[in-house]
């Protein structure tokens, strides 16, 4: 990820000596075309790329929740995520007249839609935990109390998304300036691959108060087992092949160009803060394991069950502009 960044970075830097002139460059405002033998003489006005393309690459820090992992007895891990996409940025025009000529100036507001890809990790886990469901009816129809006892549960799930984003953009970003912006979106996301690795076991035993017996063997029938895997091969989880996201970021345009030297630089550096949040759910409600009312469930993916999950995510993340 380090390396990423900085190449991109190091990237941005070397684009800015591939600045050109002035004359052929415009695209709103007027510049003076007085010259002189060795230099144009350009006002310091604010020129924004009616067209360009935007390099996005951040890092983020998700969480996955739902109503079985905000138990108190879940520990969940700080996750990660990483996400790269290519936008075409318009910035809406208006027209003035100045000086006898029609010329095109930007308003505030620019529109950009794009193509990416994201991926997401968290894992979550416990190292012991104990419940008790107390009025129990089991296969058999008669009642006891249940005691579960669980050890060494961990989830690890990943995520990845083709990402297509729509943003409604506040702002110019100015070629010879430092500018802020502030951009709000949605985000369509299909999922394209999916992991998740799980492990832990479990002990169940069950007292029946008639016979003031409590069951503590292997009885499949009745689901009492002594050190039973938690998860099956294939833990039960149903993911939501599409995903609509809110976003919101804002941040600040740096660009490459030197006035000093009258050159407008094709590139415009960006820095930005956001945070996405999914509007529908990352994965599917799922019915309630062998042992009903249970706090955790067994052969499912409880990070991914419930009521169905759903991501919250903060993160940083740079950019390059290229003004067409």
């Amino acid at each position: 990820m380090r390396q990423i960044a900085l190449s991109l970075i190091f990237f941005a830097a070397a684009a800015a000596y591939a600045q050109v002139d002035v004359g052929n460059n415009l695209v709103t405002g007027t510049v003076d075309t007085t010259r002189t033998i060795q230099n144009i003489v350009l006002k310091n006005r604010v020129r924004v790329p009616k067209q360009a393309l935007v390099f996005n690459l951040g890092y983020n820090i998700p969480w996955i929740n739902n109503n079985l992992v905000s138990s108190d007895f879940w520990n969940k891990k700080v996750g990660t995520g990483i996400e790269f996409s290519v936008d075409f940025r318009q910035q809406f025009q208006k027209k003035k007249i100045e000086n006898d000529e029609v010329i095109s100036l930007p308003t505030a507001l620019g529109l950009s839609v794009g193509l990416g890809i994201s991926h997401f990790r968290q894992s979550a886990g416990f190292e012991d935990f104990t419940e008790s469901l107390a009025n129990y009816t089991d296969a058999d129809g008669d009642k006891c109390t249940v005691q579960l006892n669980y050890k060494g549960v961990k989830e690890k799930v990943a995520l990845t998304y083709l990402d297509i984003p729509v943003y409604l953009e506040i702002g110019k970003p100015s070629r010879v300036k430092a500018s802020g912006y502030f951009k709000l979106g949605v985000k369509a996301s299909i999922l394209v691959a999916k992991s998740l690795e799980t492990e832990g076991t479990y002990t169940s035993t069950g007292y029946y108060p008639n016979w003031d017996v409590t069951l503590k063997k292997d009885i499949p029938e009745l689901g009492y087992y002594t050190n039973a895997s938690c998860y099956k091969s294939e833990p039960a989880r149903e993911l939501s092949p599409f995903v609509l996201w809110g976003s919101v970021a804002g941040g600040v345009n740096f660009p490459f160009s030197s006035l000093e030297k009258n050159k407008l630089a094709k590139w415009i550096f960006r820095v930005s803060a956001k945070v996405d949040y999914s509007l529908t759910p990352v994965s599917k409600s799922l019915s309630e394991s062998y042992f009903k009312n249970s706090a955790f469930r067994l052969n499912q993916s409880n990070l991914l069950g419930g009521d169905g999950s759903r991501i919250f995510s903060v993160g940083l993340s740079v950019g390059l502009i290229y003004c067409m």
